[in-house]
């Protein structure tokens, strides 16, 4: 256990929850290249193994991600090393953002910068209610990154956005969540409560139903309502026929 405690991200695994903790928490789970590439194989095993039923993300010490570390940024001056390391990047994001289970970020302390965007690509973000959530790229010479262009327009509006990303305002958990921009804000002394809360009420749903609402929520965010309406057209006659939704109406109906 101590040898895992030391690695840079260490996961777990307990009854269907897979739990990937950012562990560098003496500079607040700062991300190193080396975390990137230890995420896109966390996030893939989760991925592909069919046990893992919700994904977890948490950091460790009390703190969710300070963003990318000095190191990281300083190296990116170097073309090569920063294509390689957006490549990365790109595809644990792109995975992670369309995983077919559920996925829930818990923040604590700060989430920030390329912190707060992972986080972000959750289906839902539990934060407790005086966490610390920033986008500072502009203020530092750089754009909004690890997919924020593309999530905060669309989880807030244009006008919160340009808020957010421009301004670089500091929300508090509690303003994330009167904004939209994360699912709920919660004391402290109450975040393992909600989070296991919502656990249990995730494991309840059927599963292919929910692979499927979600990849079509995602995709219409790209669409118009045609596409949206063609799209649910197709998928709904193949869910009408799934063992689940059958299982589900049975006992729906012996419940009266």
């Amino acid at each position: 256990m101590e040898e895992l405690q030391t690695k840079p991200i260490w996961t777990t695994y307990e009854e269907g929850v897979f739990t990937i903790t950012l562990n560098r928490p003496q500079v607040l789970n700062a991300m190193t290249i080396e975390m990137f590439r230890l995420l896109q194989g966390a996030i893939g095993e989760a991925a592909k193994d069919e046990s893992v039923e919700i994904v977890l993300l948490r950091g460790a010490g009390g703190h969710f991600c300070s963003g990318a570390d000095l190191s990281v940024l300083g190296s990116m001056g170097e073309e090569s090393q920063a294509n390689d390391a957006l490549t990365v990047i790109n595809e644990f994001l792109t995975a992670l953002h369309h995983m077919p289970k559920p996925v829930i970020a818990v923040i604590e302390g700060v989430a920030v910068g390329a912190g707060l965007n992972l986080a972000l690509h959750a289906d839902f973000v539990i934060a407790t209610e005086d966490a610390r959530l920033q986008e500072p790229f502009v203020q530092i010479g750089l754009t909004t990154d690890f997919g924020g262009t593309y999530l905060l327009p669309r989880l807030v509006g244009m006008a919160q956005a340009k808020r957010l990303a421009l301004l670089g305002d500091r929300l508090s958990g509690s303003e994330a969540a009167q904004i939209g921009l994360i699912y709920k804000a919660v004391h402290v002394e109450q975040l393992d409560q909600e989070v296991e809360q919502l656990i249990t009420q995730l494991r309840r749903l059927p599963k292919q139903a929910f692979a499927v609402t979600k990849s079509g929520m995602n995709h219409s965010l790209d669409h118009d309502l045609q596409y949206a309406l063609a799209w649910e057209k197709e998928q709904q006659p193949a869910l009408l026929k799934h063992p689940e939704f059958a299982a589900l109406v049975r006992a729906r109906m012996k419940r009266g």
